[in-house]
């Protein structure tokens, strides 16, 4: 698992981009409170991630790839928690946090081995949001931050490689309302741009049920790749990333 140190900078990290965020928006979050300004939803998910892609591990490569069929035999922890806040003015933010802690089989040189795969994923951005009648548009901008833990079980030892970096994103939603309870909502974002990875996608579409006053039930499923390496090829400290994970997301969002 990733050590506490790379998840205390992860946590510092999006706590920046929230008080960046709220001071932009002219005022403190407790100030909007007191004048009913904001809007807050708060939405945790379960996750049932499929990886497809390759993991060069410093000398030793293969590829790395877990299916949907027995994602539930090999998973150990999936989820994903999501707060936002939206301001009267159309300006909000979005947190998200994802975890992924499999164990699995991988290929490499040596065939088939044992291999852990751990994957966080923190993202904080600033929404604007737009439109009317049926259609709401919202774009957005901020940092995905990554978290990458992969060990193999070779036949001489443990190898352990992985890799922790930060990529700027933009991005567009759409969501229409269908119904008086149900709606659609696509979502896009572009991002790395060399500046932590070489670059990096996210594709995110579903369903939004207003089962409840105040609260809503989310299907969704969301794609998201990314291409990654740090290290000089044939060096043990060689770690090469290219992988999309990718699954469904089910959750029910609470509004205060």
């Amino acid at each position: 698992m990733p050590g506490k140190t790379a998840t205390r900078r992860c946590a510092n990290s999006v706590a920046l981009v929230l008080a960046g965020s709220c001071l932009a928006l002219g005022g403190t979050a407790g100030d909007a409170r007191a004048q009913g300004a904001w809007r807050w939803q708060l939405t945790p998910f379960v996750l049932a991630p499929s990886v497809e892609g390759t993991t060069e591990l410093g000398q030793a490569g293969g590829g790395v790839s877990i299916d949907a069929g027995d994602v539930f035999d090999q998973l150990q922890a999936g989820g994903m928690l999501a707060f936002e806040g939206q301001h009267s003015s159309r300006f909000g933010f979005r947190l998200r946090y994802a975890v992924m802690d499999s164990d699995r089989t991988a290929d490499s040189f040596a065939g088939a081995v044992a291999a852990a795969y751990d994957q966080n994923m923190a993202e904080a951005v600033v929404t604007y949001r737009f439109g009317q009648g049926r259609d709401r548009f919202e774009v957005f901008g901020g940092l995905r931050h990554w978290d990458v833990d992969v060990t193999a079980y070779l036949p001489g030892g443990a190898v352990r490689r992985g890799g922790t970096w930060t990529d700027p994103i933009a991005g567009l939603r759409w969501e229409r309302r269908l119904s008086p309870r149900f709606s659609v909502s696509l979502e896009g974002d572009i991002g790395g741009f060399g500046a932590g990875s070489d670059q990096s996608w996210s594709a995110m579409g579903g369903l939004i049920y207003d089962r409840w006053e105040r609260a809503s039930i989310y299907v969704m499923y969301r794609g998201l790749g990314v291409e990654y390496q740090d290290g000089i090829r044939g060096t043990d400290s060689f770690f090469r990333h290219d992988a999309v994970t990718h699954g469904l997301l089910a959750g029910v969002g609470f509004r205060f």
